[in-house]
């Protein structure tokens, strides 16, 4: 349909401008720490965690870039921009099914073109995957609560819990309020 076709090309071109923002070196006070956390060991960063107010989670994925391509900060970039990316697909896989087609559009249009998207996808901080692990986690919390309880269901629930749980303190208390 032209709808689709019109949500494909939302994704398509927003996908485009949120990637488009990370071509670049600089680092603020917050992006170095968590370079430097990415640095550290996975039991360094466990018990350095201890002490910081951030849950550790998106420091362990880091570290796992940091294997994976030496410490670049552009990958670092590009590692923080995919769930916003991610974010927008989620309209026409998750919400287009729960909503309706054109609630779909709206929201994978609302997550490319809202400007703290395009700040956050920029950041080498958690808040880009915060945002999209506790949707995940909203999603599929609706969707128990409308009586769809599969194995699947429960399992993408408590997962998205746990990991919202150990992505930020927000997503902490997200996953508690859900």
């Amino acid at each position: 349909s032209s709808l689709k076709n019109l949500h494909i090309i939302f994704i398509f071109l927003g996908t485009l401008f949120i990637f488009s923002s990370v071509f670049h070196s600089n680092l603020w006070l917050d992006e170095s720490y968590s370079v430097g956390m990415a640095n550290q060991t996975f039991i360094d960063i466990w018990k350095i965690g201890g002490h910081d107010v951030h849950p550790v989670l998106c420091y362990w994925m880091l570290r796992i870039v940091n294997i994976l391509t030496n410490g670049s900060i552009l990958t670092y970039r590009l590692f923080s921009a995919l769930p916003i990316a991610l974010l927008g697909i989620l309209g026409i896989t998750h919400i287009k099914k729960d909503f309706g087609e054109k609630a779909g559009i709206i929201f994978s249009f609302l997550c490319y073109v809202i400007p703290v998207m395009a700040v956050y996808a920029n950041q080498i901080r958690m808040y880009s995957w915060s945002i999209y692990i506790i949707s995940i986690l909203a999603i599929y919390s609706y969707r128990i609560y409308l009586g769809y309880t599969s194995k699947k269901n429960w399992i993408i629930f408590g997962l998205f819990s746990l990991a919202s749980i150990f992505i930020h303190y927000y997503g902490l208390m997200a996953a508690g309020i859900i």
